[in-house]
């Protein structure tokens, strides 16, 4: 079955130039463009989409208002920004709204690598449950704004730590964040870091860039949970993790990718959970009370999917690299993996069941004789356990 994309903008020149390069998609998609707002809601009164692509500053009706009514309306509905500038009020409104943002101009292959991912079913959504799941979330988070700012900074061959530390300073409750993630004991850093621009010094800018997005995703999340579901703790494990998974990475003299893809993963690989804690919270506090069943069975005893399954969906919605969200999706599955060697997922997988203990489940031993890993467990245990471990020590 064709996929359906709407794509708007008020600009004509744009909406030929996307027709013209995604000429060749028509045999996959149902393609409608509409030239600005208003006329995009007619098309929304008569179908219904999977992806909606808009820019943001147009006429009358801006990106965010028609984002807002496509999350009203078809709340399962892809959202995506394509727009080349905007001012900062008019971004800052796309938080919550859009779930991914593209520079403009943008070549079309990239549209339609993006698009295609995002609406293959393999990624998106594994069964019914799922996509009911996805259906009904009224809070599904999108890419914190500042995250993607510092992304497009930290492409920029000119651009300095000073800038870098400018802009996070911009938003001052993203700032008090990062200096309270930066501070904590698992950094691990010699002394109290007081400013971005020092942070981003220390940090380095790929461990900047993880932390900036999980502090900016445990933000959407500070209201509507489930008592006896504490957002603190589940920070305080997320870090953990990320620490021990980038260890692990660490001794087995991974290249400096795959241990930066271990410490967004461990940041990230329970997103899921606060997505259905805050989006069902009746539903996953039941989770918590059912003592006969582990987390995972219950949750998907209940919802017909797992934090897992919905954590990798997400990461994989907002575009992280494709091992970031295998990690997320089979921190606690590896064995459904294809890979045939130590990887983001193996970091995670291990350092979260050495970090939670029995709670998080057991250690897929099959899974690590498959990679001829299990002799490595103990040297594993030992590196997790060092007290000096740091989240900077390799920026």
């Amino acid at each position: 079955m064709k996929k359906r994309i709407l794509f708007v903008d008020d600009e004509p020149m744009v909406l030929q130039g996307i027709q013209r390069s995604l000429r060749a998609m028509r045999r996959e998609w149902d393609m409608d463009f509409a030239d600005g707002g208003e006329a995009a809601q007619g098309y929304l009164a008569r179908e219904t989409y999977d992806v909606v692509l808009t820019d943001m500053m147009m006429p009358g009706m801006d990106g965010s208002q028609l984002l807002a009514l496509v999350k009203e309306r078809a709340p399962e509905t892809i959202r995506l920004v394509l727009s080349g500038h905007a001012e900062p009020g008019l971004a800052m409104k796309c938080v919550g709204l859009a779930h991914q943002c593209l520079s403009k101009p943008c070549e079309g292959a990239v549209l339609k690598a993006t698009i295609s991912r995002l609406t293959d079913r393999t990624f998106a959504l594994r069964n019914e449950q799922m996509m009911a799941i996805v259906g009904r979330l009224g809070n599904l988070p999108s890419v914190p704004a500042t995250y993607s700012r510092i992304v497009r900074l930290v492409n920029d061959p000119d651009a300095s730590m000073n800038e870098l530390g400018a802009l996070i300073a911009e938003d001052m409750a993203m700032t008090a964040k990062i200096l309270q993630l930066v501070n904590s004991s698992f950094f691990g850093l010699p002394r109290r870091i007081a400013n971005p621009a020092e942070a981003a010094s220390y940090l380095g800018m790929n461990t900047l860039k993880a932390v900036v997005l999980a502090a900016g995703i445990f933000g959407q999340f500070e209201s509507g949970l489930p008592a006896g579901f504490s957002q603190s703790s589940e920070v305080a494990h997320s870090q953990r993790v990320a620490t021990a998974a980038r260890e692990i990475a660490r001794t087995e003299k991974s290249t400096a990718r795959v241990m930066d893809e271990s410490l967004v993963a461990g940041l990230l690989h329970d997103v899921g959970k606060l997505v259905l804690a805050s989006n069902f919270p009746r539903e996953f506090q039941r989770t918590l009370e059912t003592g006969e069943l582990n987390s995972l069975e219950a949750e998907a005893s209940i919802f017909g999917t797992t934090h897992a399954e919905v954590g990798g969906y997400l990461l994989g919605l907002w575009g992280l690299p494709a091992p970031i969200v295998d990690a997320a999706r089979m921190h606690h599955t590896p064995g459904e993996s294809e890979e045939c060697e130590f990887s983001a997922l193996t970091a995670t997988h291990v350092a979260n069941a050495l970090v939670q203990g029995p709670e998080s489940g057991p250690l897929d031993m099959d899974y690590l004789d498959h990679l001829s890993l299990a002799n490595r467990l103990p040297v594993w245990r030992k590196a997790v356990e060092e007290p000096a471990n740091s989240f900077a020590s390799t920026n």
